[in-house]
């Protein structure tokens, strides 16, 4: 217990600098100089590197924390690319920040062989991928094959390195980004209504999947995260399908498509029961693909239902509907016991789908008798489905029961975070049950933390404060009990809490940080007060670095030299480049690693008759006013016009095309928090150096 509590205080610990670091840099705080900052970031790389080499290499312990800072210095060393981006007005969000991060985070985490540097590798190249296909800084035109075979490549890219990689954590990331590349595909080309013909082949291919793993490697896991995209597929496509022929025929036949899920899923899991263990494993695995089962096949019926009721009554009494949903699906799901788990289940959540959606228009003593009835029956029912789907249901209701009754949805949510948290506590002899209770309670709290729905006032602090202390509480709780799953959970809410925390405006990213810094410090020193009190110490020695430091040490030393000459470059850019008045229209969102940032648009963004892709210089020249403008088109993909004839004063200036868009790099101009409004009013024009060569680099921006 003492080991899973170190372990646990001294990654909350990193984690909590590591992410006050984030918000320090993205506050763009106007205290520093350029250099002073790069500095500090690569200073914060070497201390983070140096801890771990210290604590593994010379006092020959915490095997655990010294790993965790050598992934602390990886992601020091991105949260440095993206500050230099800041520092010199990069493109924000580009993909060559996350591409250059990637690449010796992917050749540390083979040589570390450590899963953490693995998974960043993963998450790094996912986003390497978005924001090449969807830039922050500039849109970019594409053809419907251009966009197909750009998202099938990322597709097949995660699908390959998921077959040469052994099987681990990382090979579940991988094979759920190739899967969700694929899907998509499909929910791009349903948007744009492109792909037209790819619902077909993605049908197939999720066939294929299924099959593989089912007859050939027999893998359970796969089977799951397979089925669930294909659930989704299935779902996407029926309500389609009924959206474009809302017809009685069709309705009938979504009816016939449920029920055949539901034959169908009866005689596989007979069938999967065959690479099922008599193990827990086992069990769980057929419970969740039947949970996947009923959820798909519950959603086409109770759609199907509805849309018959309207169009043979035009609309439905709310009473008669919460009615039929009690006595036709819920009442005989409750009693028949002898019926199939997944006919049960699914004509369970059928009944409890339309009674949700005609409670908000019945009696509210009616509905709350209802929910008093329900939760009795989860605390008697035996079967585990059913028990889920009610605490789904109660959850559900209940919130509905108090927006009926007050307008207040803090009260509603709150009410979910009790309830979720009574079940947990009353269902604590159900081990894997309590999970579900949990995660939905933990969701409500996080929405009662969020300015996007409620206004700052004391409620919004108190919850912000009671969130962190509950979360960070159970996160400790559940590490000392050895459940993985609850401090999973636990983990994965913490994460989205700082998230969206960066994203919220109600509170300064400088002040965020200063608290997350002290509150990780505060971690850092307390698991090592508890440590020393206790006399834990690592019963093997750690010899991880050892075997392998000279070669780790040559990457760190590439990343600093790296970092080192990006600056230089830039430093000597604004030194000597020609300064280039151009005009522009501007706009103000908030970068995900960088801060705010106003996004710049030129008026030599677009140019009359030139359009398509590739390389471009552009030749610009000075008017009366001291403003740089369009004159000429002087080289296009590497061929030059020969006709031109330079003047004096003309410059030439780098730019790739992008449909009718040339990008010249100098898109995002960095902030500091809160100023990004006042910029975009006032800004009128850019200062750019442009090289020798043509590059560009902005300089400031200014209303005259």
């Amino acid at each position: 217990m003492t080991e899973r509590w170190i372990r646990a205080g001294y990654l909350m610990g990193v984690v909590l600098v590591l992410t006050s670091i984030v918000y320090f840099f993205a506050s763009n705080w106007p205290g520093f100089e350029r250099l002073t900052k790069v500095t500090i970031s690569i200073g914060l790389i070497w201390l983070f590197y140096g801890t771990s080499f210290l604590l593994a290499h010379i006092m020959n312990r915490h095997d655990f924390l010294s790993r965790w800072m050598f992934v602390a210095g990886a992601v020091a060393f991105g949260i440095s690319v993206g500050l230099i981006g800041q520092i010199y007005n990069s493109h924000a969000d580009s993909f060559w920040l996350f591409l250059v991060w990637l690449i010796p985070s992917s050749v540390l985490a083979w040589l570390a062989r450590y899963e953490p540097l693995r998974v960043l590798s993963v998450i790094l190249l996912q986003l390497l991928f978005w924001f090449y296909y969807f830039p922050s800084s500039y849109h970019v035109q594409r053809s419907e094959w251009e966009s197909f075979l750009l998202l099938l490549a990322f597709a097949v890219v995660n699908g390959v390195i998921f077959v040469f990689r052994e099987p681990s954590f990382v090979s579940y990331l991988l094979y759920i980004a190739m899967q969700g590349w694929l899907f998509f595909i499909f929910v791009h080309g349903l948007i744009f209504d492109q792909f037209v013909w790819w619902p077909y082949v993605y049908s197939l291919l999720l066939a294929a999947f299924l099959y593989y793993f089912f007859k050939v490697s027999r893998r359970r896991s796969y089977i799951l995260i397979t089925s669930i995209f294909a659930g989704m597929f299935v779902i996407f496509e029926y309500f389609r399908f009924t959206s474009k022929y809302f017809q009685e025929g069709v309705f009938f036949a979504g009816l016939l498509l449920s029920a055949a899920i539901i034959y169908g899923s009866v005689l596989l899991l007979k069938r999967l029961k065959s690479i099922s263990s008599e193990k827990l494993s086992g069990t769980v695995f057929l419970f969740a693909f039947q949970m996947i089962v009923t959820v798909v096949a519950s959603l086409i019926a109770t759609s199907s239902i509805m849309g018959l009721i309207l169009i043979w009554t035009g609309h439905f009494s709310p009473n008669l509907l919460f009615g039929l949903s009690v006595v036709l699906f819920v009442v005989p799901s409750m009693l028949v016991r002898s019926w199939n788990h997944v006919v049960r289940g699914t004509l369970l959540a059928v009944g409890y789908g339309m009674g949700a959606i005609a409670s908000s228009e019945i009696s509210g003593w009616l509905l709350g008798l209802y929910i008093a009835i329900l939760l009795v029956a989860y605390f008697i029912s035996t079967n585990a489905e059913v028990r889920l789907l009610t605490n789904i249901a109660l959850s559900i209701y209940g919130t509905i029961f108090i927006l009926n009754w007050t307008d207040e949805v803090r009260l509603a949510l709150l009410f979910v975070v009790l309830l979720n948290g009574c079940l947990y506590v009353l269902s604590r002899r159900r081990k894997y049950e309590r999970f579900l209770p949990q995660f939905i309670g933990l969701g409500a709290f996080l929405l009662l933390t969020s300015m996007d729905f409620f206004k700052v006032d004391s409620w919004y602090v108190c919850s912000n404060i009671a969130f962190v202390l509950v979360v960070i509480g159970w996160i400790m709780l559940q590490t000392k009990s050895g459940e993985r799953w609850g401090a999973g959970i636990a983990w994965f809410y913490w994460w989205l809490f700082l998230i969206f925390k960066y994203y919220e405006w109600a509170w300064d990213l400088l002040h965020k940080s200063t608290s997350l810094f002290i509150l990780g410090v505060f971690f850092l020193v307390g698991t090592a007060v508890l440590e020393r009190n206790r006399g834990y110490r690592q019963a093997e020695e750690t010899n991880w670095l050892r075997s392998r430091w000279i070669s780790l040490f040559v990457v760190v030393m590439l990343q600093t030299v790296f970092t080192g000459y990006v600056v230089f470059d830039k430093e000597q850019h604004l030194r000597h480049g020609e300064v280039v008045k151009l005009q522009l229209a501007p706009v103000d969102p908030r970068s995900f690693l960088q801060g705010d940032y106003v996004r710049l648009r030129y008026e030599i963004s677009q140019i009359r008759g030139l359009t398509g892709r590739g390389k471009v210089q552009i030749v610009l020249r000075k008017d009366e006013k001291g403003v740089y403008r369009f004159t000429h088109v002087y080289a296009a993909n590497g061929k030059k016009d020969e006709s031109y004839e330079r003047h004096k004063n003309d410059v030439f200036i780098n730019g790739t095309l992008q449909g009718d868009t040339v990008v010249y790099g100098i898109e995002s101009f960095f902030v500091p928090e809160k100023t990004g409004a006042d910029v975009q009013q006032n800004a009128r024009y850019a200062y750019v150096r442009v090289s020798k060569t043509g590059d560009a680099l902005l300089e400031k921006v200014s209303n005259r």
